[in-house]
Order: C-alpha cells, then structure tokens, then sequence
C-alpha cells in the first residue's frame, strides 16, 4: 500500500532509537534529528504510522491477548495467560504494549520538536504537524484508557534532571488528548472528495474525518466510566455527525465486500475512514504483518493454498444468539439468520484435510472468527503464520452507532433510529441491489430510553466483534466486571462449558485498568501500581 516504501528507510533518520531506549537510560547529551526537507519530515512520520502495526499493538497484543475474551469471542486454547486476563506488572504483553505506545509518543515528539522552526511551507507544515499531533494524541488515549494515570512527555529531549515523571491524572491526559485533536483536525487533509488542496484516498493515512471520528469516541469514552462526564456526549455527537455530514462516507452496502477489501489490499475509504496498514509475507525487506489472522484468528485449515489458520478464535453462543432467525428457514439444525453479519462474522464451515474441505461447522459455541478470510488474500504465496490484511481502527458504521449512541443519551431516541436503521438495513440486505429478503424489517423503533441503550450496545456486538472494541464498550459503560461475571451463568445455562468462560472466571475488579509495567517502575521511581496488582 502506498506508505509501504517509507518504512524501509525509517532507520535512516530514527536508527533504533526508541521511547524505551530514551526512558531506560540516563541521558548526558541529546541531538535533535536534522529534518528539513519534506522527504525528511515524512520519512519520520512513517515511523510514527509504523507503531500501529507493530506486533506489540495492532499486530497481536492488542487485538489478541487484551481483547480476546469478553462474553461474545473467546481463545479456545485453554491456556492460563494473559488472553483470560491472568497477568501481572511482569506480563511481557503488558509491558510491550506500554512501551510500543511510548515509543509512539517519542517519534511523533521528534517531529513536533522541531517542525515549527523550519522553512517548510505552510501546507507541508501543517500536514506533517496535524498527523504528529493527532497521532501523539491517539497513542496518548490508548494509554491513558488502559492504565490509567500515565506519565505525559511532552518533548522528546530529556533532561537529566526529570528521570522520575509522576503519573498524570486521567483527566488532565484526556484534556491533551482533545486539545492536540482538535489542532489537528484544523491541520490535516480531508479524505478523497473534500475541498482541501490535497486529499487523502486510502485508508492506512490519517485524514480530517478520522480524527472527527475518534474525537466522537475520545468524548463517548470520557462521557462514560471512570470520568464520567455526561457533558461529553454532546461533543461526541457533534463530531459523529461532523463526519456523517461532510458527506465523503458511506455505508458499503455488503457488509462481507468491507473485509474481502481487506484481503485482496483494496481500499474503500468511503467505509474504512482509518486502518492499520499490513503487507508481505515474512519474504523480502518490505512487510509488516498481522499475527491475528493466520496464528491466531480465521477459518481453520492446514491448507496453504487457502491460507493456513490456527483457527483460535471463536465467537460464543451469545453472540450467535443476537443475531437474529429467520422464522421461515427450513435449515437444521440451525436457522438461518436474516442478519447476513453472523455467517460471515461466525464462519459456518471450516476446511477439513489438504487440500481444505469445506466442512460444516453446526455448533454455535465453537464458530471460528470468519471476518477475515485468508481464502481471499491475493498475495503468494501465503504465510503459514501471519497475513497482509489491513486491521479497521475506524468504520463509517462506528460513526453511525456512536452517533445514535450520544443522541440517545441527550435526547432519547426519538433521533437516534435512522443511524442506527442505516446499520441495521445494510446488514440485513437491503441496501444491496437484490436483498435476499427484500420485505424483512430491519427497523427499530418505539423503544425506550433503556431499550435503545441495549439495542445500541446489541448491535455493537454484531457489528464490531473480534475488531478489539468489545472489551473497551464493557468498561465504558460502567459494568465490565458484573458483565462478565452474568455472562458465566447465561452461558452455562444456554450450552457452554467451563471452556467457554475462561476469561470472565478470572475477571476482577482489577482488569478495569492494565497494571503499570514493573521495569518501567524500576527505573521511574515516582510511578505507582494501579489497585490489585
């Protein structure tokens, strides 16, 4: 994809400098990159993109071994790790995460350092600093929302007098986050369509509307838990409907097409306004791929040629159970489901032998994770670990659920149905030139307040699951740990087995927040451990 050629030559200007290097060591003497030119400038700034698909965030950790298990997807490995939420300060995940984070922080500071001061002209400049700024912020946001109180650097100059920086509070971290956001939505481009000099037409680069969009989820998360400042629910729907109006999104009326585009590298920024960029197949200089899909996630098979897959990763029966039947099927032993989302987020078959044969999967507990379909990857030959496709950080059916979300909050839902609607419709088929049940009503309405709460957080279910949003939803809304704690005894009673529930058995109160690394502790003597660890 077309930042791929930079990342080859970040070492050049970055070496194996690291915000893990700059934070472990005692610095007696600092030298500002020397970058002038434009070339220069976005040379750097592919190493702050680069953090995004590092294997210690997007690549694995995140989307892995934080997120896998909540009550709608699981690991069915077994294992007693960090994918059940057994970790420490020591955890290696943890700790990476932290520090890839960090280091993200540190290569967009070396920009902002010094981008002002050059002769740049003002467009350059201001796209260089809006996509340093924004993503400075966004490294910021994830950290702050996974543990809390964090040190805040602001500069990438050291001073050998300040080794030991304090926690900052959450809400002074968040106070950041926006003030960089909103400078950065004023710097950077639009997408393709837009009135601005230049445009952005792909995916993997920051453009005006995604950082309208994650402003609407920054606010929803600081609307809800811990800070719990409802005020910020009129700001996340002004900036929901700040992308839905600028007309440059749209749903893509096949819900399956959004993710085939992924395998075969095709970008849709109408749908996709933001995501990771992978590529290659461990062959060569120039790749950087997903653990994810392939080690980890997709439809199970040993066969090469379609794209080998540990098949890990499984949707649970109450995710299977949203989505709903069709009243008229005549399929045994399980309906099918007007909602076309669940036989292709829940993969009904998986492949048997080499080559791989389709193979009926009929149990709704033990689905693989059939988002991704390496059986569409269009590059060769395949890996037998790791895939090429893109990760979405942002869709335009986000925008509309976080839209109908914060309007529901202010005003009930009165408003909220068409956002919500236009999901729901393009899931069930309508918006496709020949919907397989063109008379099926995907509409909701008459619900209370407390009804289209629920409905909301549904349809997120359906929608996002295995995207790395379910466990971050559960905390904001205030209830991760009795959440998890009713999803043991639904599942026990409704056909799972101990298996099934790993992760909620080991949820506490203490996986609200991610405990602060111990090696970073040993070396900042003023940081403090979050509660329980």
């Amino acid at each position: 994809m077309m930042m791929r050629f930079t990342y080859i030559l970040i070492a050049l200007l970055i070496g194996t400098s690291s915000c893990n290097d700059f934070l472990d060591t005692k610095p007696t003497d600092f030298v500002t990159p020397s970058y002038k030119t434009v070339n220069d400038f976005e040379l750097a700034l592919a190493g702050v993109y680069d953090i995004l698909g590092n294997r210690t965030f997007y690549g694995d950790v995140w989307p892995y071994w934080l997120n896998v298990s909540t009550d709608i997807e699981y690991t069915n490995t077994g294992s007693a790790n960090a994918t059940v939420y057994i970790y420490g300060p020591a955890e290696a995940n943890v700790t990476d995460f932290w520090k890839a984070l960090y280091t993200g922080v540190y290569r967009a500071n070396l920009i902002l350092d010094v981008v002002d001061g050059t002769d740049l002209d003002d467009g350059s400049k201001n796209r260089i600093k809006g996509q340093a700024l924004f993503l400075r912020a966004y490294y910021y946001f994830m950290l702050v929302s996974n543990y809390g109180d964090i040190p805040l650097y602001l500069s990438a100059k050291p001073s050998i007098n300040e080794m030991d920086v304090p926690r900052t509070p959450m809400k002074e971290v968040y106070n950041l986050v926006v003030t960089d956001m909103l400078e950065a939505e004023q710097l950077v481009d639009e997408v393709e369509g837009g009135t601005t000099e230049k445009t952005v037409n792909f995916g993997g680069r920051i453009s005006r509307s995604a950082v309208q969009g994650v402003l609407a989820r920054v606010y929803l998360k600081m609307a809800g838990y811990p800070l719990m400042d409802q005020s910020k629910y009129a700001d996340a729907l002004r900036w929901a409907l700040a992308v839905k109006n600028s007309g440059l999104h749209s749903l893509n009326p096949d819900y399956t097409d959004v993710f085939i585009k992924y395998a075969k590298d095709e970008y849709d920024i109408r749908e996709s306004i933001w995501e990771v960029e992978f590529y290659g197949n461990t062959q060569g200089a120039m790749q950087e791929y997903t653990y994810y899909i392939g080690a980890r996630g997709g439809i199970r098979t040993q066969d090469a040629e379609l794209g080998r897959s540990g098949g890990l990763i499984n949707g649970s029966g109450k995710l299977f159970d949203l989505y709903e039947l069709d009243p008229n099927s005549t399929a045994v032993p399980l309906k099918d489901s007007y909602d076309l989302r669940r036989d292709w987020n829940l993969a009904p078959y998986t492949y048997v032998g080499t080559p791989g044969v389709k193979t009926p999967n009929n149990d709704r507990w033990r689905r693989n994770m059939g988002k991704w379909r390496r059986e569409y990857e269009v590059v060769s030959p395949k890996d037998i670990s790791t895939s090429p496709q893109n990760f979405p950080i942002l869709r335009y059916a986000d925008i509309l659920l976080m839209a109908a979300e914060a309007e529901n909050e202010l005003n009930g839902p009165v408003n909220a149905y068409p956002y919500i609607n236009e999901v729901r419709r393009r899931a069930y088929g309508l918006l496709l030139p020949q919907p397989p049940n063109p008379n099926v009503n995907a509409d909701l309405s008459g619900l209370s307040k407390d009804e289209f709460r629920q409905a909301i957080r549904d349809e997120r279910a359906r929608e996002f699951c295995f995207e790395a949003s379910r466990r971050t939803d559960l905390i904001r809304w205030g209830n991760f740990v009795g959440d998890m704690k009713a999803y043991i005894t639904w599942a026990l009673a409704n056909g799972g087995v101990e298996g099934h529930v790993l992760g909620s058995r080991n949820v506490s109160d203490r996986n609200v927040l991610l405990p602060i690394p111990t090696y970073d502790m040993s070396l900042n003597k003023a940081l403090t451990q979050n509660p329980g660890y």
